[in-house]
């Protein structure tokens, strides 16, 4: 028992021997010292600059999901008739009718001419991208602004949500990133201050060493 208290004391006085007076100490060793505590109290800082960044970005993003969801509605379309067009030549029966579905869906999404009403009952036509059309059931259905224009879907709470976690995430280990870079930047600094001292002391240790022998 009494050896691993002596033990525990000697690790003790190892672990805080930059902050306590002693010959071999140097200024270095006491800003290494002052830098492992700025650098352990900054680290944990780094989850909330985390948390504030992916809340800010998650409000700017439901703000803007609020805003196209009040600037953009979903309409219904139908798809203009062609003569010849696969629609006339679909088959009758149940198989046929399901491939017939089929094939609708197919080139309605390869552009056929569509036709809507928007918000504001004025009527537009014409062919829309795929990335832009959303099927329930058989209804084609589009998101338009208030003048009928084609719009991409508004933003939708999960998405900013999952948005802001990812921007949160990438902002911690940012400022993480950068705190251990700068904090290794300034331990390769010190290190070289205290390889250019201990060069110094030696070149002097050296020559006092030599003005002793040649006394001798």
């Amino acid at each position: 028992m009494a050896r691993r208290t002596r033990l525990g004391k000697a690790g003790r006085r190892r672990f805080g021997w930059r902050w306590r007076r002693n010959p071999l100490r140097r200024r270095s060793d006491v800003v290494e010292a002052w830098l492992g505590v700025v650098t352990v109290v900054l680290f944990c800082a780094v989850p909330v600059i985390g948390w504030w960044a992916g809340q800010s970005v998650d409000r700017a993003l439901q703000r803007v999901a609020r805003v196209q969801r009040s600037e953009r509605s979903l309409v219904p379309a139908t798809v203009v008739p062609q003569g010849g067009g696969p629609a006339a030549k679909a088959a009758p029966g149940a198989a046929g009718s399901a491939a017939a579905g089929e094939d609708r869906d197919a080139d309605a999404r390869e552009g056929e001419v569509l036709r809507w009403t928007a918000p504001d009952r004025s009527t537009h036509s014409g062919k829309v991208p795929v990335g832009l059309e959303m099927w329930r059931g058989n209804r084609i259905l589009l998101w338009t602004d208030h003048k009928g224009a084609l719009v991409p879907p508004p933003l939708d709470g999960t998405t900013a949500a999952t948005h802001a976690t990812l921007a949160g995430m990438a902002a911690g280990s940012a400022a993480g990133g950068a705190l251990l870079m700068s904090r290794q930047v300034l331990m390769w600094h010190l290190m070289r201050r205290r390889m250019d001292s201990w060069e110094r002391a030696w070149a002097r240790f050296d020559q006092d060493w030599g003005r002793a022998g040649a006394g001798g």
